[in-house]
């Protein structure tokens, strides 16, 4: 009878404790919603946009932006810059604290930074960290290390070892990369050349702080590769250690998200609501139905197909706005395909007259139908001063013609008279698979993109389409032929969109490499007269749309968020969509 009733009163237990922690939590003080779930809170690993917002709720960097001007504001720090504009000492604030109570140090951003510049960490931002002295050569070190390492024996890899491989790493760090900690509360930063956007990228989610405590004890030495392993186990509730105006008190993947008014946070201001709800909600209409019937205050994506019905009724709380991003289509540059097939799209021909073979126009204007720009170049026009002012940068408009012409270039032919191009040996152009995310208007995309390539070159395409997880992982893994994309330029200079075109870049999932546009970034980046750097960019871009094409630009983004201005208030509607989700307030 014993043995029978632990088990039964374990089950019983286990199954209250579960019931106990489902139970709704209080409504929050602001309730929005995205449409997909988080997916990393790690600043030096984020790369969404929706994880960022998250980040800067926990975390505070030296910087911050005005979101309505983006003038850049002291946070966690003021500053100083030398006159030369390559040394900046940082003062943290004496009031800065972490969640946990300990005293945010110098040394905090340093030991952010220095994973943000660790190959293995895996990083996707690791390349805007290059602009600090050392900072690249470094980064290329330690992958050369641990190639080294992987070559070793069986014998000698062994954890002991990978922790010995790191602990050079960083003596090497703190010997040639220019940050470093004077004391905790001094921070010097030593660029290898002025960058006149480094405070603005001190502000963006990858320079953010993180607890070196927290990390570490989450952190092992992979005996095998000699990589560091860090379990993302440190950023769930009642672990995160965090130092921004938020705590972490609840999340459950797909689910929702909790935020809490930091009790050690040096502003309270800066977090107006005392609590934050962020739900998931991938299906478009669900969310807009969530606003309507008030289960949210916010909805901060919608994406409905009768989006212009609501404008048409000049709603107030509706709101619309041109962003800074590029809707596009990534193409797998890689010489061979991830089965190990040749990949037609290694030819740049072959991607002219994929991209030329698209009608802009028809997409955003049939089936689109949100009032958005066609776009034949990836940086917005006119988004930045001084850019795009000496040449027109048109980029490859629809030209069917001129599409079958680079087809054939490319010795992709119809020799058969079956309306389907061969190569020399009579092999027909391979079925090409167009990657894209579940739950949204990709595949609608996807099918018209289709229907245009079959008629302007013959050729047959698949949809592969993926839910959000898998599909980025294949997209970083360049398991694909084609994918959709889409980019926001995270500080406001051209190369925040051009620095996906360099070799090995985080966000180059194209396998794209090309000496013509890596020498010209890399002039740009020792160019020291604005307007000579603006014409080696102008030049970039030129290149990448005309020649190139690397990608596929199909149309300026436009923004739309529901919420009512009579209610929620503090909803920034610049087009860099950067929120501070503890500027916005809800009104009964």
């Amino acid at each position: 009878m014993l043995r029978l009733g632990l088990p039964l009163a374990f089950i019983v237990a286990t199954l209250a404790l579960m019931t106990l922690s489902d139970r709704p939590l209080p409504r929050a003080d602001l309730v929005y919603a995205d449409n997909q779930p988080v997916f990393s809170l790690d600043p030096q690993r984020v790369s969404f946009e929706h994880d960022m917002r998250l980040c800067y709720a926990l975390y505070e960097g030296l910087t911050r932006w005005d979101t309505d001007t983006f003038e850049i504001l002291p946070a966690a720090a003021s500053w100083t810059v030398s006159p030369d504009g390559r040394v900046y000492t940082f003062t943290i604030r004496e009031e800065a604290r972490w969640s946990n109570g300990d005293p945010l140090r110098a040394g905090d951003f340093v030991f952010a930074w220095r994973r943000a510049m660790t190959p293995d960490v895996g990083a996707q931002y690791a390349s805007l960290f290059f602009r600090i002295e050392g900072a690249e050569a470094f980064f290329t070190r330690r992958a050369e290390r641990l190639a080294e390492y992987a070559a070793r024996p069986a014998s000698e890899r062994t954890p002991e070892a990978a922790r010995a491989l790191n602990d050079e790493s960083v003596a090497d760090f703190n010997a040639t990369v220019g940050v470093r900690a004077l004391d905790d509360r001094t921070l010097e930063v030593r660029l290898g050349a002025p960058t006149p956007y480094f405070l603005d990228l001190a502000c963006f989610a990858p320079f953010l702080p993180a607890h070196p405590p927290t990390v570490e004890a989450w952190t092992t030495f992979d005996a095998a590769t000699g990589a560091i392993r860090t379990d993302p186990g440190w950023t769930k509730p009642g672990r995160l250690v965090t130092n921004g105006p938020y705590d972490l008190s609840r999340w459950r993947f797909k689910r929702d998200l909790r935020l809490e008014r930091s009790a050690t946070f040096h502003d309270p201001s800066r977090a107006v609501s005392a609590a934050i709800d962020r739900l998931v909600i991938e299906d478009g209409n669900t969310m807009t139905l969530a606003y309507e019937t008030g289960a949210i205050d916010w909805a901060t994506d919608v994406v409905v197909d009768y989006v212009g019905d609501m404008l048409a009724q000049e709603r107030s709380d509706i709101h619309a706005f041109p962003t800074f991003g590029t809707y596009f289509w990534h193409i797998n540059c890689e010489p061979t395909l991830a089965g190990g097939a040749p990949n037609p799209f290694a030819d740049a021909a072959v991607r002219r007259a994929f991209a030329l073979a698209v009608d802009r126009v028809a997409l955003v204007e049939h089936v689109r139908r949100r009032g958005e720009q066609p776009a034949t170049t990836f940086v917005p026009p006119g988004a930045i001063p001084g850019f795009d002012e000496q040449r027109d940068i048109a980029g490859l408009a629809f030209d069917p013609d001129r599409a079958r012409a680079e087809l054939a270039r490319a010795g992709w032919i119809d020799r058969d008279g079956d309306g389907a191009p061969e190569n020399a040996a009579g092999e027909p152009f391979p079925v090409v698979e167009l990657l894209c995310s579940t739950g949204s208007y990709h595949e609608q995309i996807a099918q018209a993109m289709q229907e245009m390539w079959a008629e302007a070159l013959g050729v047959r395409c698949r949809i592969v389409a993926r839910e959000s997880r898998t599909y980025r992982t294949d997209l970083s893994s360049r398991n694909y032929m084609l994918a959709r994309g889409g980019w926001f330029g995270d500080y406001g200079d051209p190369v925040t969109f051009l620095d996906l075109h360099r070799t090995g870049d985080g966000n180059n999932h194209r396998g794209f490499s090309d000496p013509v546009i890596d020498d010209l970034l890399a002039r740009a980046d020792r160019e020291t007269d604005p307007r000579a750097r603006m014409d080696l960019l102008e030049e970039a871009e030129r290149f990448t749309t005309t020649e190139a094409v690397p990608l596929i630009p199909l149309w300026r983004y436009a923004q739309f968020y529901l919420f009512d201005p009579e209610r929620v208030r503090g909803v920034s509607l610049h087009p860099r969509r950067v929120q501070y989700l503890g500027q916005i307030e809800v009104t009964p």
